[in-house]
């Protein structure tokens, strides 16, 4: 690197005039706007080529801060794409798709959101080499003939690989879904067996699970080995404990389709996550924001636990165990988490005819943050294509 830097400075000076020329030239057409910019751009790229910078130089990824605000851009050569306007509201707004690919704008958003949160659970340590999946219920997909579908990383690729196109789209049966023929064609994917059972069971049978995230964390996993389950010693467990926590006793690998039924027993009708015994944390919601928010708190709160039980040789007495009464006022606060501070009934009422908030969507509010945390670390044009 250090080579290659020392070889572009010493080759600037012949060009300077050069590129001086281009500027004063752009600056007396008052060439601000974007289609001066264009004309200008091949004849910089020939400067580049000159110089002989290094290809992996010259398309080095940099997160550029802006100096006026604290939004970050992620740019390649001349691309650039705002990672903060990527889903600062509701409306979420992503780079249009491939070209090459046909999806509706619905489940192109879906395959962008699905795809920043591999990247997201890869920075969290959630991932083990290709192994571990999260997917997401196509949206609309039941109302298809052999719906419905869901979302599928393409097994094979690494949590900090997997893009918005590369995800698989699935039946419940575990078959891969093509555009129709008229559509651009899609590369077949790699579905894997354990990742299909253990979810297609639950998106088969809990109509109100839209996303689940799976995976072998260290700590939570390591407690999932041990019977005193997710003990009530810390907010963060608390908020875990408030979603219903379900065991599963360990069958082996889970690619056999015989323990599906078993599986959704034990999760039940409601409860939002279920401790894999000896294999992992599991968690089933209605959100991709939701699923990342208890996953979150759940892995924190087992890394606690972990720690408290090691610190104290496993001895349950040296633990600031909870009574029940507290157990209950712990689990109500969580439920007021959110409540914005100030206000009285006047004003909640108020809000609520003004469309104001009157509760603050936390667990959205977490996963914007992680996933411009991914945009920043991988580059938003990365991992939207």
């Amino acid at each position: 690197w250090q080579s290659s830097a020392a070889t572009c400075v010493s080759r600037i000076e012949p060009l300077r005039e050069e590129l001086r020329t281009i500027m004063l030239t752009t600056l007396k057409s008052r060439a601000i706007s974007a289609l001066a910019f264009t004309k200008t751009t091949p004849t910089l790229v020939s400067l580049q080529s000159k110089l002989s910078i290094p290809q992996t130089i010259a398309n080095h990824r940099h997160h550029i801060p802006c100096q006026h605000c604290s939004r970050s851009f992620s740019t390649t050569k001349t691309q650039l794409f705002s990672s903060s306007d990527a889903d600062s509201s509701s409306n979420s707004v992503y780079p249009p798709p491939p070209s090459t690919f046909s999806y509706s704008t619905n489940e192109w958003h879906q395959r962008c959101k699905l795809a920043v949160s591999y990247r997201i659970s890869c920075m969290e340590s959630w991932d083990e080499v290709i192994f571990n999946h999260i997917t997401t219920k196509v949206q609309d997909s039941e109302k298809e003939k052999d719906g419905p579908h869901f979302l599928i990383n393409n097994f094979g690729m690494g949590f900090d690989e997997v893009t918005a196109s590369s995800l698989v789209k699935v039946t419940l049966s575990g078959k891969q879904v093509f555009p129709p023929s008229s559509a651009a064609k899609v590369p077949k994917g790699r579905v894997f067996g354990a990742g299909y059972v253990l979810h297609s069971a639950i998106h088969a049978t809990r109509h109100d699970v839209d996303s689940i995230w799976h995976c072998h964390s260290l700590d939570a996993t390591a407690l999932s080995q041990t019977t005193f389950g997710v003990l009530p010693l810390s907010q963060e467990a608390a908020f875990a404990l408030g979603k219903g926590i379900s065991y599963h006793p360990f069958e082996g690998t889970a690619n056999d389709a015989s323990e599906q039924p078993r599986i959704i027993s034990n999760l039940g009708p409601t409860n939002k996550i279920l401790m894999l015994e000896d294999h992992g944390p599991l968690v089933a919601c209605t959100s991709i924001e939701e699923a990342y928010a208890t996953m979150y708190f759940l892995t924190r709160a087992c890394t606690y636990q972990m720690k408290a039980l090691s610190a104290v040789g496993g001895d349950l007495d040296k633990i600031h165990m909870p009574k029940e009464q507290i157990v209950d006022q712990m689990l109500n606060r969580i439920d007021k988490l959110g409540d914005v501070p100030g206000q009285d009934q006047e004003d909640v009422q108020q809000s609520v005819d003004d469309e104001d908030e009157e509760k603050y969507d936390i667990e959205k509010l977490m996963f914007d943050y992680a996933k411009r945390s991914a945009e920043r670390k991988y580059g938003a044009h990365d991992i939207y294509r």
